[in-house]
């Protein structure tokens, strides 16, 4: 495999990322307390939620959550879903999955410098 080069925009906001007090940067929601992210629950599903098991599920993601995803499409099951636990896993699949010698990525910055890094290196080392 080879090996990326650091990202840069990445090593560059660090400093800041949870020191700043506005951070217009951020490819992730604003953080919140459990009791808020729970707060439109009803008992069922806060019930459902207080028992999940933290721990390793299926390499494709957990069964129920891509079959309920899956729900959102006319023409897809849970076996076509695949579930990460962040942007680089996600990220890396496509960019080393998707493109071919041949194709070029429009890619608008700033951006998770992964989409760009992870492209660029993987055109390369194919040619």
């Amino acid at each position: 495999m080879a090996r990326l080069p650091d990202f840069r925009l990445e090593t560059y906001f660090s400093p800041w990322e949870f020191t700043a007090r506005h951070h217009l940067t951020a490819p992730d929601v604003q953080t919140m307390t459990l009791g808020e992210l729970l707060s439109p629950a009803d008992d069922k599903d806060r019930a459902a939620f207080e028992n999940q098991p933290i721990g390793y599920t299926d390499t494709s993601g957990d069964p129920v959550l891509r079959e309920v995803i899956s729900q959102t499409y006319e023409n897809a099951g849970a076996n076509e879903v695949i579930c990460f636990a962040g942007a680089e896993e996600a990220l890396y699949l496509a960019m080393n999955v998707l493109p071919d010698t041949r194709d070029h990525a429009a890619v608008a910055t700033p951006n998770h410098q992964a989409v760009e890094t992870v492209a660029f290196t993987h055109v390369r080392r194919r040619r």
